[in-house]
């Protein structure tokens, strides 16, 4: 079967292409489904959102995986992609049924994989998911839903990579309740408990659970008390409490367990990345007036009567060009269709009329 795709490449050059497409699709996330297609040789994933009375909760969902791939796209390439995090190849964000394309998963899932580590491997599996979480912190954007069910390990490479950004947030949001089992999901971020803003430390919490499910065979941490038997007291000192004491990524890997840092200095100030980050916070004010937004932001938000969406095009790499030029997208409501506006509401990826 084949089918015709009209998209925005991460590198910011718009395709449209004929695409051969798996007729199988399986949720990959909630309110997510997921299948193959082919451009040319080309494997990808395509993420699309899933039919039924909360189709509102994926566009948001789906929104989220492309923002974060994004983000992580304008970091990485700083120094390189890194293994570790799932890549984003391009994405279809405008229209009623839009979509997410991605490089295809490595790996099996913790949850499956996880009660049957080397202890060498144990070892590549801490330094993996560090470094993810390293590079997640550079591109400001936190999982919020680390999990043995979404974090892969490629045991021939020996690496991590972290996958479904769907509940993903932007650092300095307000904090939101995740649903899930408690056991993953830290206490700042359960129902009931909510609080703060996100930071770098806040996906920290899952992922010293993740490192002991790992060096325990795949037992849940139950009693702290196990953490000085497993011989993770002092990586792990910290990671359990609140968010503001917690060590960042970036800590547990270079001051802790003596690695280098894998993010290339700088990586995480480019300008365009930062111009971005504000674009999102003005455009969020416009859609949740009143909503707390990070001081670095107020300005832009509140200034903002009329948000028009910034687009980056990347001139060629290769030539050597550092450069990005911008250009002004129309207001989505502008350029679709009624049934669009109507379905989809305000999102970030589109400016308000």
């Amino acid at each position: 079967m084949t089918e015709k795709l009209q998209f925005r490449r991460v590198t910011g050059e718009h395709v449209e292409a004929e695409a051969r497409v798996d007729d199988e699709e399986l949720y990959t996330a909630k309110f997510l489904m997921a299948r193959r297609v082919w451009l040319e040789e080309t494997e990808l994933r395509q993420h699309r959102v899933s039919d039924g009375s909360q189709r509102s909760t994926g566009y948001d969902r789906l929104d989220n995986e492309i923002l974060a791939g994004r983000q992580l796209y304008e970091v990485a390439e700083w120094g390189g992609y890194p293994p570790e995090v799932v890549r984003l190849y391009g994405d279809e964000a405008t229209s009623a049924d839009p979509y997410a394309l991605f490089y295809p998963y490595r790996g099996r899932r913790l949850s499956t994989v996880g009660t049957h580590f080397l202890a060498e491997e144990r070892d590549a599996f801490e330094v993996s998911l560090l470094t993810g979480l390293c590079w997640l912190a550079a591109a400001g954007i936190s999982h919020c839903a680390l999990s043995p069910d979404t974090v892969l390990w490629d045991g021939e490479k020996r690496q991590v990579q972290i996958a479904d950004f769907s509940q993903s947030m932007v650092f300095g949001a307000p904090r939101e309740a995740i649903p899930g089992p408690s056991s993953w999901i830290a206490r700042e971020q359960r129902p009931g408990s909510v609080g703060g803003t996100v930071s770098a430390r806040d996906d920290i919490w899952a992922a010293g659970r993740l490192i002991f499910f790992v060096r325990n065979h795949g037992e849940e941490l139950a009693d702290r008390g196990r953490l000085a038997e497993s011989g993770l007291d002092e990586l792990l000192a910290g990671v359990f409490g609140p968010p503001t004491g917690r060590p960042t990524a970036r800590e547990l890997l270079v001051d802790r367990m003596g690695h280098r840092d894998p993010v290339p200095r700088g990586a995480d100030r480019r300008p365009w990345l930062e111009e971005g980050r504000r674009h999102f916070w003005a455009a969020r004010q416009h859609k949740h007036p009143g909503a707390a937004i990070p001081p670095e932001a107020v300005e832009v938000a509140e200034g903002s009567d009329r948000i028009t969406h910034t687009a980056w095009v990347h001139t060629d790499r290769a030539a050597g060009t550092e450069a990005s030029e911008r250009v002004q997208v129309p207001p989505q409501a502008e350029v679709t269709a009624r049934k669009a506006s109507q379905d989809k509401g305000f999102r970030w990826r589109r400016g308000a009329g």
